[in-house]
């Protein structure tokens, strides 16, 4: 490889907005941080607390204007990402324990004081969404996303490929890829936000499902061209589209990215004609409409966060190694997104 590598970054056909929020909730964070996460070495403490977490709330969902329909997301984001970073190399019945207890406190249960402090950030997250006007329905949505399509479909499924280091498929990939990236129950966090939640009857329609999964496929492959520099330094980060298309293909860096580039393109038209062409969801359908427009901005929000946020996460040693993890195994090799 050259010493330094030309990396694309992903666009996107519609406009993003900025959120008057974006850099000014460093207190909250300081605080929770402080109080919830005692559990996390204090070199890793420190990690997290120069990743800027606290801002994909306010560029994921830049059109809020109101401080509490923000923080729900912010702390959200924080301790998804904190999970995923946690138990992503811990044993899969370890994890599945700890799915099951994230469960029963996102399902209302309260964490006793021996628990991990992330489990009140979870319970706190509960009722901010019930202040934010969500009904049962909802709630039970959220608990389940967390816990089927994140945790058990995403992390569970990724995890014994990352300590085998066994090549899963392409397809496969994209599948777990989804569900680990965390997008499907953020995409909820659109209805306390807009204080409407989302009836079944349309969550549940098969174009807005496939208008998710794809939404979350896409991230999932703007996050690879994003953090390509970490994982390639990482011996334990192989699930990224460029590394699994040179595998697959036997194809070069810079064809790996063209072709990754070409996938990439090809899920957001799809997404753009199906949103274009929603069905009927009479009387709601101004309110599906804004529910799509929401997800639109989170998928180049979250674009935006990565290079214009400030974040150290995918700097060198910025990231927080979990407990099993070797961390940054091999030389960085420097990458120039273009």
């Amino acid at each position: 490889m050259n010493k330094e590598l030309n990396v694309p970054k992903p666009v996107y056909p519609w406009t993003t907005l900025q959120s008057p929020f974006a850099g000014m909730l460093n207190a909250e964070e300081t605080i929770w941080y402080d109080q919830d996460y005692q559990f996390l070495s204090k070199d890793a403490m420190a990690k997290y607390k120069k990743m800027r977490l606290i801002d994909v709330g306010p560029f994921m969902i830049p059109a809020t204007t109101e401080k509490a329909r923000i923080l729900h997301a912010t702390r959200f984001a924080i301790y998804m990402t904190v999970t995923d970073d946690y138990v992503e190399l811990l044993p899969v019945k370890e994890i599945a324990a700890f799915r099951d207890r994230i469960f029963e406190v996102m399902m209302g249960d309260t964490p006793r004081p021996e628990e991990k402090g992330i489990l009140r950030q979870m319970q706190t997250n509960r009722k901010e969404w019930i202040a934010l006007g969500m009904p049962d329905f909802w709630l039970e949505r959220m608990a389940k996303n967390y816990k089927y399509r994140f945790v058990n479909d995403g992390i569970m499924e990724e995890s014994p490929y990352k300590i085998s280091k066994d090549i899963p498929p392409i397809p496969l990939f994209h599948l777990i890829r989804a569900n680990s990236i965390g997008m499907i129950p953020f995409v909820d966090l659109i209805c306390p936000t807009t204080g409407f939640a989302l009836p079944d009857y349309i969550y549940k329609h098969t174009v807005m499902q496939r208008i998710i999964m794809l939404q979350s496929i896409i991230v999932a492959l703007q996050n690879d061209f994003a953090t390509i520099g970490k994982e390639l330094a990482i011996e334990s980060e192989i699930f990224n589209i460029i590394t699994l298309l040179q595998h697959h293909h036997k194809i070069s860096f810079d064809e790996a990215c063209t072709e990754g580039m070409r996938i990439h393109d090809e899920f957001v038209d799809e997404f753009v004609t199906l949103s274009n062409h929603l069905p009927d969801f009479s009387p709601y359908q101004k309110e599906t409409e804004e529910f799509i427009f929401y997800i639109k901005q989170m998928i180049s929000g979250l674009n935006d966060w990565y290079y214009k946020s400030g974040t150290k996460r995918y700097l060198p040693d910025g990231f927080a190694v979990p407990p099993n993890g070797k961390g940054e195994t091999m030389d960085r090799i420097d990458i120039k997104h273009v």
